[in-house]
This record gives C-alpha cells, sequence and structure tokens, in this order.
C-alpha cells in the first residue's frame, strides 16, 4: 500500500512536471507562436554578435560577450522586448572542432554551460533566445562548407556537438528555438536547373541570390535543403519540444507569389532532400530591406502584404529589418506594421553600435531599435501578447 501510494505520488509529480515544462515554452499553434498558452508576438532585436565568430566556446563568453550581452537584456528588457536572435557557429572559426580531415571532433569545454549562463539571464530578463546556428551569408571556412557536401562529415557534426546541445539545453523556458542557418541563399547557385521544383533554382537567377562568392564557396539547393533536414531532424529527435527556423534572405526563397519565387523551405522540399521525416521547419522567417536603401520595398515583399497573403501554412516571424533601409519609414511603423499585419514577429538589425557605419548600411542603431520595441510595449490586441513572464 505504502508502494503503491508512493508510486502514485511520483507519477502524479512527472506528469505536472511534464505539462508545467511543455506550457512554459514557446509553441505553434496553426499559424499563430504561442506561449503558456497564449498567442504572443516576439518584439525583439537581432544581436548577431558583439565578437563575431566569438561570443561563445572556448571561454570566449566570458572573456569577450558576458558583460555586453547581460547589459544589452536588461535593455532589451526595460523597452519592451520580449526576444533576441543570436548566432553561434557563425563560420565555424571558433566552435566546433573539426580535425585535420575535416570531421567535428567535439564543441569544446565551455560552449554548453556558456549558453546556459545566457539563457538563464534572458529568463530573468523575460526574454526568450533563438541561437543560430551557421551563417550562410559569409562563410569562408572550407571545413564547414564540406559539411553541406560531405554526409558523413554532417553526421559527425550532429553526433558529437548538436543533439549533446540540444540535449543539455532542452526545455529551458528561454529556449525560443534553433535556427539552422542564416541566410542560406547567400550559398545557393542561382541557376540550377532541376526536375524537381525543390531543388530548381532558375527562378531566383539574378535575384541576388549566390551573394557569398567566390563560386567555389556556393553549394546547390539539394545540399542546402539536405543540411537543414538533417540537422531539424536531430533537434527534433532530441528534444521533441524544440522549434526549429530558417532565416530567409528574401521572400523570394519562401513564397510563390510569382513565377521568380518559390518555397523551397516546405515540408515536402526538406524531406525529398534530406530523407528524415522529423527535419521540418515550425515557423517560417523572412528578412526584409529595401534595396538600395533609399528605395522603396519590393512589391511582394513583408512591408508590403500581410503575412496571410503568403499562403504560408506556418507562423512567420521578420526576422530581420531596418529603419536605414526601409525607404523612409520610421522604426515604429515598421514594428506597428508587422503587429497589425498577421506576423508573428520582428527583430530589428541589429543591437550593435558599429564604429564604422560604412561596414553594413542596415544597421541601425541601439537608440533607433529602442524606439521600435517601445511602439509594441505592453501590446495584448490581437497580434498577440508582447509582454509575458518566462517562466
Amino acid at each position: 500500500m505504502r508502494l503503491h501510494k508512493l508510486s502514485l505520488t511520483f507519477c502524479l509529480v512527472f506528469l505536472f512536471t511534464f505539462e508545467w515544462t511543455e506550457a512554459s515554452r514557446l509553441s505553434v499553434s496553426g499559424k499563430k507562436l504561442m506561449y503558456n498558452g497564449k498567442s504572443v508576438f516576439l518584439s525583439g532585436v537581432n544581436f548577431a554578435w558583439n565578437s563575431y565568430g566569438s561570443d561563445f566556446g572556448n571561454g570566449k563568453y566570458m572573456a569577450n560577450s558576458k558583460s555586453t550581452f547581460e547589459r544589452w537584456l536588461k535593455e532589451v528588457a526595460s523597452k519592451g522586448g520580449n526576444s533576441v536572435r543570436v548566432w553561434l557557429h557563425v563560420e565555424g572559426d571558433n566552435t566546433p572542432r573539426y580535425d585535420a580531415n575535416g570531421y567535428v571532433q567535439s564543441p569544446d569545454g565551455t560552449l554548453f554551460p556558456e549558453m546556459k549562463t545566457f539563457l538563464n539571464t534572458a529568463k530573468a530578463n523575460n526574454i526568450l533566445v533563438v541561437f543560430v546556428l551557421w551563417n550562410g551569408a559569409y562563410l569562408r571556412n572550407r571545413k564547414t562548407l564540406d559539411l553541406f557536401r560531405d554526409n558523413k562529415k554532417l553526421q559527425s557534426y550532429i553526433d558529437k556537438v548538436l543533439k549533446p546541445m540540444v540535449k543539455s539545453l532542452a526545455g529551458h523556458p528561454a529556449l525560443g528555438a534553433w535556427e539552422i542557418i542564416n541566410e542560406p541563399e547567400g550559398l545557393i547557385y542561382d541557376n540550377t536547373r532541376d526536375g524537381n521544383n525543390c531543388f530548381n533554382t532558375f527562378p531566383l537567377y539574378k535575384s541576388g541570390a549566390g551573394f557569398n562568392k567566390p563560386q567555389q564557396a556556393l553549394v546547390t539547393m539539394r545540399e542546402t535543403l539536405l543540411f537543414i533536414n538533417w540537422q531539424a531532424a536531430a533537434i527534433k529527435q532530441t528534444d521533441p519540444g524544440a522549434l526549429v527556423t530558417v532565416g530567409t534572405w528574401s521572400e523570394r526563397s519562401m513564397n510563390g507569389l510569382s513565377s521568380n519565387s518559390r518555397n523551397y523551405y516546405t515540408d515536402a522540399c526538406l524531406i525529398a532532400a534530406g530523407g528524415r521525416a522529423l527535419g521540418k521547419l515550425d515557423f517560417y522567417q523572412v528578412h526584409t530591406y529595401a534595396y538600395p536603401c533609399h528605395a522603396s520595398f519590393a512589391p511582394n515583399s513583408p512591408f508590403k502584404v500581410s503575412a496571410a497573403r503568403y499562403g504560408l501554412d506556418k507562423p512567420l516571424v521578420i526576422g530581420e529589418l531596418s529603419q536605414r533601409c526601409s525607404g523612409g519609414s520610421s522604426i515604429e511603423q515598421l514594428y506597428e506594421y508587422a503587429y497589425n499585419n498577421g506576423y508573428q514577429g520582428a527583430w530589428g538589425w541589429q543591437y550593435y553600435n558599429d564604429p564604422d557605419p560604412k561596414k553594413d548600411e542596415r544597421d541601425d542603431s541601439i537608440d533607433t531599435l529602442n524606439k521600435g520595441m517601445l511602439k509594441l510595449r505592453g501590446r495584448n490586441a490581437a497580434g498577440g501578447l508582447v509582454n509575458f513572464p518566462v517562466n
């Protein structure tokens, strides 16, 4: 009898704990993002980096970025922000550790605890974190490029780093999502014809895709989708409640509104490339800038249409935006538009006052981005709840 009561008590505690953990994570319901059963809008910014490629791992967090990131998290919270997007391996120069032949050996000794320390600070400030694993907009590390081209090397990363990393952080309330790669279109040959439309990039010809020059640094769409599919599947196998996304460079690669656009990141396309049924995205993410910066947005860009116009089957977040490249719109107008037009989040680029303003003309100042978040602070209308406890 005593054992029976003990077992029953254990089961009740386990079930309660499981329900609490699952409820207190970012999740998806239809085309909405949810937290604790409430529809939420991810209002925040891109930290991206403080020290490019060297913010986490090999003791870099404590040495380079901890004090800065903690200060930024507190400031974002004070301005009403609830989420940040942060880059992790980037090009792979600091982590992971490769051997001489390009196989991944280990993360390093400090990567996981440094990430957890960052998440703990984010939680204390009621902020959700999206960790971006790789950068496709600029990638020169040949060993990292080989992860796209050699499946055995990619699997070595999954086994030695990705799965242990996801397991170590599984269920953390501040872990909003994993982003497999930032702007993979930068790496893609933009004029490859293929009988399978999932891998046919001719619709992107002369669109600006494939900007990671030289040519030997480019990969096929098939290779890229397998790269995403395998890592997404590994994350889901390790932590079924985790969310996965990809930061697309433009609406042209995640919708079919015109003959020169296509959604390459559907469940069907990802599985066709990699064959792993769990390797799908939970929400879409699009980046948008007027080009050139003083011009108007393209006709089918997010700030010209509602999220519903794209006809997607999952939530859509505007993962990068900038007042400086908005054709004259204010940062307040951009955040307001995203909130009122069905998007599930908006993250301004980027929370870093670069001393060289010519380095990236898209960079907004911290003061500018704060104004965007302030515009939505305290909202709880149809666009979703903006401020909520992360617990």
